[in-house]
């Protein structure tokens, strides 16, 4: 199966039938090398396909299809994500998909910003369930270590004093401006997509579509990267949650240090502010997540 998709190049790949069906689980030999575990894949593949193992917190916290494992399958603990489609395709599609491309397209990129030293879980592998009978689709999971004691961002900020939170948000600036000089485009960066620790160190989950290029990446892009993380901000503001400008601050003097570009992306980014939010209102209360 990996020899028929040029994404899978350089991956191990061990493949079985699971009632009629057949899972192939992707690796890396740095996925081999840093997770140094044994996982009984039949078994997880078996739980997951009956909904075993999800994560309720996850599920409560808008993160649906989040499973948990930590018994003898896994060695180590470890987090599976479902692939899903998500805004309107969801409600047709689901989690069925025409290839495994976009699942082993991310497991290539996280690998790379692991690389650069931007802190995200170990990867351990990507699960491919092979077409169901009479259908053209197959569906997948991204399998990373749990992370110890983490909390999503809006979680960490209900209870962060003013100093824990200026250094969290130029940490977040830092790796984010590192991801984009490397040309990475993290397209799904929002607040339940950064973890944190109880130390108050950031982790960065779910590279699903992000882009990848061989050049840092132009203004305009960076741009349209900081406008979704800061409506997901307002997102979560509107919401009930507290951000400050001090907060913003400190994230973009993180990321754009040079006077000139503070000043612009400052500007740019709060351009519009009120009609955003009256856009952005209507799509939260059609498509709540």
């Amino acid at each position: 199966m990996a020899s028929e998709f040029p994404s899978a190049e350089g991956l191990a790949v061990t493949s079985f039938i699971l009632e009629g069906q057949s899972c192939s689980v992707f690796t890396s030999e740095q996925d081999i090398n840093s997770t140094g575990g044994r996982f009984l894949w039949p078994e997880i593949v078996a739980d997951l396909r009956l909904g075993r193992g999800l994560d309720q917190r996850s599920a409560e916290a808008g993160r649906g299809g989040i499973f948990c494992f930590s018994d003898y399958r896994s060695s180590k603990p470890i987090v599976v994500r479902q692939y899903r489609h998500g805004g309107w395709w969801r409600f047709f599609t689901g989690a069925r998909f025409f290839t495994p491309a976009r699942f082993l397209a991310e497991l290539k990129i996280h690998n790379h910003v692991a690389r650069l030293g931007v802190p995200v879980p170990e990867a351990v592998a990507v699960i491919v369930v092979g077409k169901e009978k009479k259908t053209i689709f197959v569906g997948g999971y991204f399998v990373t270590l749990k992370l110890p004691d983490s909390l999503t961002l809006p979680e960490f900020l209900e209870s962060a004093d003013s100093l824990t939170r200026l250094r969290l948000f130029f940490k977040i600036g830092s790796y984010l401006k590192k991801l984009h000089e490397h040309g990475i485009f993290y397209t799904d960066m929002h607040v339940k997509n950064i973890l944190v620790s109880a130390a108050g160190e950031p982790w960065f989950i779910d590279f699903d579509k992000a882009g990848e290029f061989a050049a840092p990446l132009t203004f305009r892009s960076r741009l349209a990267n900081l406008k979704r993380f800061r409506r997901s901000l307002e997102k979560y503001s509107h919401r009930g949650g507290r951000l400050t400008e001090s907060d913003w601050s400190a994230f973009l003097m993180a990321y754009a240090p040079e006077t000139r570009m503070y000043a612009a992306l400052y500007r740019k980014l709060g351009r519009g502010r009120i009609r955003r939010r009256f856009f952005y209102r209507l799509g939260w209360l059609i498509n709540r997540s």
